[in-house]
């Protein structure tokens, strides 16, 4: 038997529910005017009285609602004979007959005081204002749906043990990211494994009630560099614990490095504004201290220690000059005259210049130069420059020998592609985010601006530089140069990270089957 009973009248649709009293009071009369009035509003509860017990008969108001009623003298009668009753109210004076109807009564009836009946008549479920809230509900479900699910940022609602509730469209259209949420099958009710790292945004921000931002990196399958922007929200209950987790993640790697290059440009200024003080202040001193060990190492009269020690101011000297040389070139490198660049000459010369100590070291060199490349516009001695770097780089990480690669292509968005791949050591995570930056560098004696102005030339180009190593597989560095063609390169599409369905609307609240708990 359901508790509510639906009944249709017209376009009116009201509940009514089945109830018997036991008991008097001498406000029965109020009482019963009040639970079973005949003019009762449309939308509210309809009250049908099935039976009485326990009360005197002669005493009862004489109300339509009464017609039918089976009366009973005892409780247990009573409870013999409420098959279709819902409730039981207990209408006496003190509730003396709460307790034994409870023990008698079938367990599907409720049993209630008197009292409680006046809960019943302000209960309104009227159909009308119900679909309206309904209709109201679904519009902004819809509306957070849709706003979720066409955000290219990752959201997932996960409870306070970090297991995944729910994710929008991006996530679960996408490849599965194992390092990020784990190895599961499933995506949903899965603990996420980003949530079980130390420090992680979701913990904080359960602990703090706050929101806690965060950036991680990750290194894919190809080993190249992503950036990604963590925010975890909590959902606060009114008493202040936190009940949920809303964490959103988006690649940021692009966005990243624009503010990296921001970065570096500035350190250009300030390096372009020294130089002229340091070309001034130092330079010539400089040029006098070089000067005068050069002249009193040729003196014949000196003696083996005083020799040894001018050898080593002459020699810093010219280091220092060197190294003055370097910065001011990476402060403002001299364009020289744009000519056409034939890349694959260049790598050649540049291999014949390099690759007999590597080789004397059991290093093997491959060379795969494609012939139909483009040739370049640029300065033929700055992109030399880039590639004899690159190479040197690709040695130096291979310093018990290995396999170096030199590589030339043509893609299909036109642009000419140099690769050079060791097969070194690979570069740390903590390193790779610096490797382009002035003055950082790993090797001693180092000064850190061999990759930083190689860079900085093909930009000036108008080219790129990638990156890609993987620990203990070997590093590629790979230039994108400009060809001499009638058709530019075709600038880098953006990549999607997942794709909607038919319907466009996936995700929180209303993802495929498979993801739902």
């Amino acid at each position: 038997m359901k508790i509510k009973q639906y009944f249709e009248t017209g376009k009116d649709i009201f509940t009514t529910l089945n109830v018997a009293t036991v008991g008097y009071r001498n406000s029965y009369r109020e009482l019963l005017m009040h639970l079973f009035s005949t003019t009762v509003p449309d939308g509210l509860v309809r009250i049908k009285i099935l039976a009485i017990a326990c009360a005197p008969y002669n005493k009862l108001p004489g109300l339509m609602s009464l017609d039918g009623v089976a009366f009973y003298d005892s409780v247990e009668e009573l409870c013999e004979n409420i098959a279709d009753v819902n409730i039981v109210f207990d209408l006496s004076e003190e509730g003396e007959y709460i307790e034994k109807v409870k023990q008698c009564a079938p367990k599907k009836v409720s049993v209630v005081g008197g009292d409680a009946m006046l809960l019943f008549r302000k209960t309104v479920i009227d159909p009308e204002p119900l679909e309206i809230k309904a209709c109201d509900l679904d519009r902004a479900l819809g509306l957070f749906s849709t706003f979720v699910d066409k955000a290219e940022e990752e959201f997932w609602l996960l409870d306070k043990e970090g297991v995944v509730l729910d994710a929008n469209s991006v996530v679960l259209n996408r490849e599965r990211d194992e390092e990020f949420e784990g190895t599961h099958e499933k995506l949903v009710n899965n603990v996420l494994l980003y949530a079980l790292q130390p420090g992680n945004a979701v913990t904080e921000s359960i602990n703090t009630a706050r929101r806690t931002d965060q950036v991680v990196t990750n290194v894919t399958s190809d080993g190249e560099l992503q950036y990604f922007g963590l925010s975890a929200y909590p959902v606060v209950k009114r008493d202040g614990t936190v009940r949920s987790v809303i964490l959103t993640r988006r690649d940021i790697t692009e966005n990243y490095f624009m503010v990296r290059n921001l970065q570096q440009t500035e350190k250009l200024a300030a390096v372009g504004e020294m130089s002229a003080f340091v070309a001034h202040e130092i330079r010539n001193p400089l040029f006098a201290i070089g000067g005068f060990a050069n002249a009193l190492l040729k003196q014949n009269h000196l003696e083996g220690g005083d020799r040894k020690k001018i050898e080593i101011i002459f020699n810093e000297s010219k280091r220092l000059e060197k190294i003055l040389k370097i910065i001011l070139n990476f402060a403002r490198p001299a364009h020289g005259s744009d000519g056409e660049v034939d890349v694959n000459e260049v790598i050649m010369e540049a291999l014949g210049l390099l690759r007999l100590k590597f080789e004397a070291q059991g290093g093997i060199v491959i060379s795969n130069l494609s012939e139909k490349v483009a040739k370049v516009r640029g300065n033929p001695d700055q992109v030399k420059q880039c590639v004899i770097n690159g190479i040197k780089n690709g040695f130096e990480a291979m310093p018990h020998g290995g396999t170096l690669k030199v590589e030339t292509t043509l893609s299909a968005d036109n642009w000419v592609i140099v690769r050079i791949i060791d097969s070194g050591e690979g570069i740390p995570d903590d390193v790779r985010e610096h490797i382009f930056n002035p003055f950082f560098s790993t090797k001693s004696g180092g000064t850190g601006l061999g990759l930083a102005m190689t860079k900085k030339i093909i930009e000036d180009m108008g080219g790129k530089v990638k990156l890609r190593s993987k620990p203990y597989k070997g590093t590629m560095l790979a230039f994108y140069l400009p060809p001499i063609s009638l058709n530019p390169p075709k600038p880098p599409k953006q990549e999607t990270k997942g794709s909607e369905d038919d319907t466009g609307n996936v995700g929180f609240f209303g993802g495929p089957a498979e993801y739902i708990p």
